[in-house]
């Protein structure tokens, strides 16, 4: 065996060792490390462009911060009149072309009255001191679930929270993204402590994005995780219950109304109606619409949308084998959730970095190199850079839905396999001590 010289230079590439001592490039991190700055940079060039237009009012913050001052202000049994929204919106805020709407459970405007006591760009400012806050929690909270990640390079979590775009769209817009990951994070834990009732009440507590948190709900019925379905029942009941208090049945009824008719086109005569970009969502929905859109009626897009999603639901509650850990289950069910959601935008996408982290830590430092690992890792890398895509194809975005499809396929794949692997006795051998070959 050749042996280099103490002057050779090392190559660039990382290198790892597997079971026999064969040295092996670490392509997914190289890939990681090397994607990094790109991703910063593109994110640094977005603050710039962003920040602007948001301390002018043109974010999403703008009815979070007026449902909150409605709610303040005594007028809890008009929050959603949307000529009231608008009205607030366009005199403590901006003067916009359009308002928009607050399509949120009530409960969630108790968050956001303290916030409009202050004007609102220092409002907007206060709430994403409050996300970056959040962000540091979530990564807290997954601290345990890096430790493969930090063993490449100590800063590379830190690093992918930063990176991934959805969560720095969250933040720019004001959106509650971050609030839903943190409970999302804090319900993993639980499971995986085998608190299921903690962990479902967490879940719940993120109905205000109902369209992610419903299907995790139905997938843990599904699997007849009873506990759970059990603290996710108690936290809807319990909402709903301060919500109706809070604004009466009359406007309870407006709020499921406009929560079905804001994009759909389902009631032409109601006011709450908003026209919502159905190309920039990365689900089922989306790339039904991209695709059919002009060849097929808005009703029978809503039909194959329906059809769709309970098809992807039903397979992968049957797919996955419900002796499965609860870890892959969540996380499984956290990427279905954004496949067949009805409405998911880019910020929203932000979900989508607890399975990227968790499978990521799982594959990064395995010296062998199957199939088994080789998808599903290299497909979580993907998921880090495919939101970047708005910017490349902003009229076909939904086209990342097939992306994010594909990822939800090897997690179940992967699932199944480790289930596999369990009832037959068969585990990963102890990993010895590297001993790299000398070139």
């Amino acid at each position: 065996m050749p042996v280099s010289s103490p002057g050779a230079k090392k190559p660039a590439a990382t290198l790892v060792s597997d079971y026999s001592g064969n040295a092996r490039t670490n392509y997914l991190r190289d890939f990681l490390l090397g994607a990094l700055p790109l991703l910063f940079c593109i994110q640094f060039l977005a603050w710039l462009t962003f920040l602007p237009n948001a301390f002018r009012g043109h974010a999403d913050f703008r009815q979070l911060y007026s449902a909150g001052y409605i709610l303040r202000t005594g007028h809890s049994h008009e929050l959603y009149d949307y000529r009231l929204q608008r009205q607030i919106q366009d005199s403590l805020v901006s003067d916009d072309e359009r308002a928009l709407p607050f399509i949120r459970p009530a409960y969630q405007a108790l968050l956001f009255a303290p916030l409009s006591l202050l004007p609102y760009r220092n409002a907007y400012l206060a709430f994403m001191i409050v996300n970056f806050g959040l962000l540091a929690l979530c990564f807290a909270l997954l601290r345990d679930n890096t430790a493969n990640l930090r063993n490449e390079w100590w800063g590379l979590p830190v690093a992918l929270f930063l990176v991934f775009y959805p969560i720095a769209l969250a933040i720019m817009q004001g959106q509650d993204s971050i609030l839903l990951i943190a409970c999302l994070c804090a319900a993993l834990v639980c499971l995986q402590r085998g608190r299921d009732l903690s962990a479902g009440l967490l879940v719940g507590m993120g109905l205000f994005k109902i369209q992610i948190v419903i299907p995790i709900a139905l997938l843990f019925l599904f699997w007849r995780r009873w506990r759970f379905s059990a603290g996710f029942t108690m936290a809807t009941f319990m909402l709903a219950a301060i919500s109706i208090i809070i604004t009466g049945w009359v406007q309870t009824v407006v709020f499921v109304r406009s929560l079905l008719s804001v994009g759909a086109g389902i009631d032409p005569t109601d006011p709450i109606k908003f026209p919502l970009r159905v190309t920039l969502m990365a689900n089922l929905r989306g790339l039904i619409a991209g695709l059919f859109a002009g060849h097929i009626t808005a009703i029978w897009i809503q039909a194959a949308t329906a059809l769709g999603s309970i098809f992807v639901l039903i397979w992968v509650a049957a797919r996955v084998h419900t002796n499965a850990k609860r870890e892959e289950l969540f996380l499984i069910a956290v990427v279905t959730s954004v496949v067949v959601s009805y409405y998911i935008f880019i910020h929203d996408l932000a979900v989508l970095l607890i399975p990227v982290l968790l499978t990521l830590n799982r594959f990064i430092s395995r010296e062998y190199d199957d199939a088994l690992s080789r998808f599903p890792k290299y497909s979580a890398a993907l998921m880090l850079v495919a939101p970047m895509l708005v910017f490349v194809i902003p009229g076909h975005f939904y086209l990342v839905s097939l992306l994010i499809c594909g990822f939800l396929f090897l997690l179940v794949q992967s699932c199944e396999s480790d289930v596999i692997a369990v009832a037959a006795g068969v585990d990963f051998p102890a990993r010895p001590e590297p001993k790299l070959k000398c070139r």
